[in-house]
């Protein structure tokens, strides 16, 4: 297992550097001192809950496995002032629905090995991140963006978090706390599938299956010293990261976060689409588009979100794209946001086509004969190889067993919340614990990648986008 795989998170405002809460505080944590609001949404108070659950804390099944999941780990520690947490003018935590430099807070930032050694130690700056789960009635765990500039510190961190074959500088990292197939989420049905998983497992699938993705790893968030729950800690696949890894300088790339323009401009975009809703119907229109996108990562990337079924995917949001801005630059696509995929073996989204979006290249690249050929290629390759039955399971069965212990502290902080603090849209309001995150991990290694391969290659074999 790498050593920075699973991390425990710590954003501690009052206490000292280095100060990691006891196990005993943690577990018995009430909230005590805190502000028992977070604001407020559509005209009423967000109660704040801060509680481990007791039914889990003293459960016999969890009570020894839960100081050992939060012991063993290593630990990053945030500080900052607590009126710019959670205070009522200027606390993030209280406007979560506020973004950009307005809305970034300073921090300091340390990473401590499980044997108390200090990683790194950092000024840098916090922002709440994301879309749907900044809504507090949505989800109250929201996820958090770190920055690193030069109005705080250093211009970029210098640690080696994603191993030694990955990036060591970073301008940025996501701190991703999930929203869809969450214990949090208001549809019952979604939070029955909660596992935390599947958005890192399709970047990892990406990554093996030959094509460039942000790397990710686990972690424990502790929030104002306490628990906070199970998070991702993420590469942001920006202008930044693609400077990293392609060389050149960021300012020289075109950016997006879907609709939204990370860097650059909207021209080569504009081009590409100009180019794709005219029709790829000849060998002419096929060259222009290949003179603008990487269709061999395009249709990895097809592959990967068409096996998953993703249904939560289009024009603006859960995906990015880069591309260099030079003549010959092409577009790439980055796998991002697939908490709705791997749901049911059936599932099928090959029919998905929204304008300005990658279903709509894809949709016109099918009528090419050279890209069906080129993508029934690519198909065969990973369906006998990355997305294989066997392949594709053991890359998730990796992931479950690195995140088992710390499902516990979770369960914990939050497995109770619809059901005792906030219940919202949906029912059935249920504790859910580690078995219900074994159930669904289970079912998944059991019912979804056991069939899921020949299913796919049906459907693609129906679309005749393969033999």
């Amino acid at each position: 297992m790498h050593p920075f795989r699973l991390l425990v998170v710590y954003l501690c405002v009052a206490s000292a550097l280095g100060a990691i809460p006891a196990i005993e505080q943690t577990v018995r944590q009430i909230g005590n001192g805190f502000p028992r609001t977070w604001g407020v949404r559509n005209g009423a108070p967000v109660v704040a809950d801060y509680e481990m659950d007791p039914e889990i804390v003293n459960d016999p099944r969890y009570r020894e496995r839960l100081p050992e999941g939060l012991r063993a780990l290593p630990s990053l520690l945030v500080t900052m002032k607590n009126e710019d947490l959670f205070g009522e003018e200027r606390g993030i935590y209280a406007h979560p629905m506020e973004s950009g430099d307005d809305w970034e807070r300073a921090c300091k930032a340390e990473l401590v090995g499980t044997n108390n050694v200090t990683v790194f130690e950092v000024d840098c700056g916090i922002q709440i991140q994301g879309g749907w789960n900044r809504r507090p009635e949505e989800s109250p765990k929201h996820a958090f963006r770190i920055v690193f500039k030069k109005r705080y510190g250093p211009g970029k961190l210098k640690a080696a978090i994603f191993g030694s074959d990955a990036a060591t500088e970073f301008d940025t990292f996501i701190l991703r706390a999930g929203c869809n197939n969450t214990w949090l989420h208001w549809k019952g049905e979604e939070r029955k599938r909660g596992d935390f998983l599947r958005d890192q497992w399709a970047r990892d699938t990406q990554r093996a299956m030959g094509h460039l993705s942000p790397r990710g790893i686990f972690v424990h968030l502790y929030l104002n010293g306490l628990y906070w729950g199970l998070y991702n800690l993420v590469e942001r696949p920006d202008d930044s990261f693609a400077e990293t890894y392609l060389g050149g300088a960021k300012q020289n790339y075109d950016a997006r976060n879907a609709d939204k323009i990370l860097s650059g401009d909207a021209t080569a975009w504009d081009e590409l689409f100009e180019v794709a809703n005219a029709g790829v119907t000849n060998i002419a229109q096929y060259e222009r588009i290949a003179a603008l996108l990487d269709l061999e990562n395009f249709a990895d990337y097809m592959l990967l979100n068409l096996y998953g079924a993703n249904a939560d995917w289009d024009r603006a949001s859960n995906w990015y794209a880069c591309r260099p801005r030079r003549a010959g630059g092409k577009w790439l696509f980055l796998v991002w946001d697939a908490e709705r995929t791997l749901e049911y073996p059936k599932d099928n989204r090959l029919l998905v086509d929204d304008d300005r979006s990658p279903t709509r290249l894809f949709h016109r690249l099918r009528q090419s004969e050279d890209f069906r050929k080129l993508f029934a290629a690519r198909a065969e390759k990973h369906l006998g190889g990355v997305l294989s039955a066997a392949k594709a399971a053991e890359r998730y069965k990796t992931l479950s067993k690195e995140i088992e212990l710390a499902v516990i502290g979770e369960a914990a902080r939050w497995g109770d919340y619809r059901r005792d603090v906030h219940q919202y849209k949906e029912g059935p309001y249920e504790l859910y614990t580690p078995e219900t995150w074994r159930r669904e991990v289970d079912r998944l290694l059991t019912e979804y990648f056991p069939t899921r391969t020949e299913i796919f290659r049906a459907q693609l074999k129906e679309a005749r986008l393969i033999n």
